[in-house]
Formats: C-alpha cells, structure tokens, sequence
C-alpha cells in the first residue's frame, strides 16, 4: 500500500524589523486592550500562529530610554497586512505604561519579530487550550488559523477570570463553536462581583479542567498565561496524567 505523505509543518520566518501605524485600540476588560498595527514597511508579515513580536516602547515622560517588550500576535493570521496584540497594563511597566496612556490611533509603531517556537503540534491528538487575561492572545490566534484551515481536531479552551467583567471575547469565541464542528469554549471565573450575573462555571480554571476534562492522558494542552497560573495548570494535568511533553506553553513575566 502507498505511504501516507508525511507532512511538514511550516518553517519559523526570519524576524525582520517593522515601521506600523496603530489603527485601532479597543477596550476588552479592565486593563486589557487590544491594539491593531497595520504594516508600512514592510507591508506584510509572515508568522506562525503562536509567535510574538517585540514593540519598541520610545523614549517618553516616563521612559528616558527605548527599550522592547514581547507580546504574542492575536490576530487572524490571514491578514498579513497588520497584527493584533492583547496587552495586560503592568503597574508601571515602561512599555503598556506608553501604550495605554500616551500612544495613540495613527501613532507610528516599531517592532521586530517573529519569535517563538509555540505553536500547534501536527498531530490529531485532541487539543486543550487553557489561559487567562492577556493569554488569550496566541490562542486565539491559533483558533483563527484552525477555522481558517478546516482543522478538524476536537479541541476544548478553558478561559479564566477573576469576575465576569474579567472575561472578553465571549461573543466570538461562541462563532468559534458555530463554525468548527468540534469545538468547545469552558469559561470560568473565580468569584463572580457583587452584582454580576453568571450561569457559567465557577472556581479557579485548574479546577474546572479538573471537573471537566474526562481524556487528559491522550489530549495535548496549549498553555498562556501568568508563570503561577502556568505552574499550577501543568500541576494538574500531570496529576490527570497527561505527559510533560505533551504540554505546551508561553509564560507571561
């Protein structure tokens, strides 16, 4: 019988520096925004679902020195005229301290990329996506290249929150479920605010995953997130017994 081709996933691109216009800053929870960057030179970008990039943080009021921070792309992959990047404000972090308060629509912005090695796997293991806050971004990156694909894997995202008005992008990740045929969005909150309402799952996201995930040993997790969050998730999907070297991650710091 003939062999199966095998397949090969694509190669990493080469980082290239970037000259970007922010077009668009969106509010997604609290401190959490979302900027878009569209290309002026080059015009396009190629990268790996998964991947960041660094953008240049100028000198400014608060910053006498230029300096890079990282950020994974959260875009649709399929326009590689400009990126999307979900950012976090860190109390007095130099670079989301400069893209929260002082940058602005049609501001000129540097950066250099891609990097990283996260990425999907080129398996048909069943795949389950955790995160929280800004961690949502190369996950849903990923679940834009899978629609785009027809990637047919079954794939389960776990997505946490502190309160309900912590959690963002509910409505598109519902278009996910429509679209993919096997597809499922868990969000979860530790404890919903006085005041808010939720029917959803509540608790820290490792025990949901506890809860909720039934074949932990033949699935394959895709992690974002703080270091803490990351530790204590692969903590638990060990002890479901699935392998370390089917977890795979990038830490926020």
């Amino acid at each position: 019988m003939p062999k199966e081709p095998v397949k090969v996933l694509p190669k990493f691109p080469p980082v290239k520096k970037y000259v970007c216009r922010c077009t668009e800053i969106l509010d997604l929870a609290r401190d959490i925004k979302q900027f878009r960057l569209e290309f002026k030179k080059p015009e396009t970008i190629d990268y790996v679902p998964g991947q960041y990039v660094q953008l240049l943080a100028p000198v400014y009021e608060k910053n006498s020195e230029e300096v890079y921070r990282t950020f994974s792309i959260s875009s649709d992959p399929a326009d590689k005229s400009a990126i999307e990047l979900i950012m976090r404000r860190i109390p007095g972090g130099i670079c989301t301290t400069y893209c929260f308060e002082y940058l602005k629509v049609g501001d000129e912005v540097r950066i250099k990329g891609p990097y990283g090695k996260f990425r999907l796997s080129d398996t048909n293991a069943p795949i389950v996506f955790i995160a929280g806050g800004s961690g949502m971004a190369p996950i849903k990156c990923m679940l834009h290249y899978m629609k785009n694909t027809g990637n047919k894997r079954k794939a389960t995202y776990y997505f946490g929150g502190n309160k309900v008005k912590e959690l963002f992008y509910i409505d598109l990740m519902r278009e996910f479920e429509s679209a993919m045929a096997d597809f499922r969005f868990v969000p979860t909150v530790a404890e919903p605010g006085q005041g808010e309402s939720w029917d959803g799952k509540v608790g820290f996201v490792t025990q949901t995953v506890k809860d909720d995930l039934k074949n932990a040993p033949k699935c394959e997790a895709y992690l974002c997130g703080g270091p803490g969050m990351i530790d204590a998730v692969i903590k638990v999907l060990k002890e479901m017994g699935m392998g370390e070297d089917k977890i795979f991650y990038d830490k926020f710091v």
